[in-house]
């Protein structure tokens, strides 16, 4: 078999680490921040399962718009590691003002506050789609045609992988045991850890993952 017909699996798991980070965030996402709403802001559950879908909505229109962005693209470090790039650094400051926000609000409650907080959620939401769609081209750009199959299965496993990490650290930090009969939940470390993740991961990325050169040997 030709050599350029043998799949990479190290540089494919390289390029996983982008749906390691996106997968990891997306679990604490969608496990915590519907009881910060409900518990700290005492928001009903109607109101935040809209901000909840909020994500879906964005969804129908940045996916599209970045990815087209980043078709035409023409970076010296590729046409989808600037997405991923910005994304991942706005994602992980703006995430990191969630816990801080909650914890403010708990302790003073205020509307602004709980305007602010919202606010940051959907800023979060759209510095996620800058670079979900990149990410996601990224593979096909740097994989034979042939072996997307095999490859996308191992990205796959890298984003479970990245939701699986995120339960076990979830499950040791914040046992029910511990947060049962709290009156509030200090979320902050949890979004350190993910954050670690996400900037881990980046750096894989970045530094690891040879979007032009692979390219261009995808190509030859």
């Amino acid at each position: 078999m030709d050599q350029k017909q043998k799949l990479n699996t190290g540089q494919t798991i390289r390029v996983g680490f982008a749906f390691l980070a996106i997968l990891a965030f997306w679990q604490m996402y969608n496990n915590v921040i519907p009881l910060i709403l409900t518990k700290t802001f005492h928001m009903d559950k109607g109101f935040s399962g809209v901000i909840m879908a909020a994500d879906n909505v964005l969804a129908l229109f940045l996916l599209p718009l970045f990815g087209g962005l980043s078709d035409r693209c023409k970076a010296k470090i590729g046409k989808r590691k600037p997405f991923i790039l910005g994304g991942s650094i706005a994602a992980v400051f703006l995430m990191l003002l969630v816990p801080f926000l909650d914890n403010v609000y708990f302790k003073n409650p205020k509307t602004g506050i709980e305007i602010v907080f919202v606010c940051v959620l959907g800023c979060i939401l759209v510095a996620m789609g800058t670079y979900r769609s990149p990410a996601v081209a990224l593979m096909p750009d740097v994989t034979p045609k042939p072996l997307r199959s095999k490859a996308n299965a191992i990205i796959n496993l890298m984003g479970a992988l990245g939701g699986i990490i995120y339960l076990i650290i979830a499950k040791i930090m914040y046992p029910s045991a511990k947060t049962q009969h709290a009156a509030h939940v200090d979320y902050l470390p949890l979004f350190l850890v993910v954050a670690g993740i996400m900037i881990l991961s980046l750096i894989v990325v970045m530094f690891f993952v040879n979007e032009v050169q692979w390219n261009a040997e995808m190509l030859a």
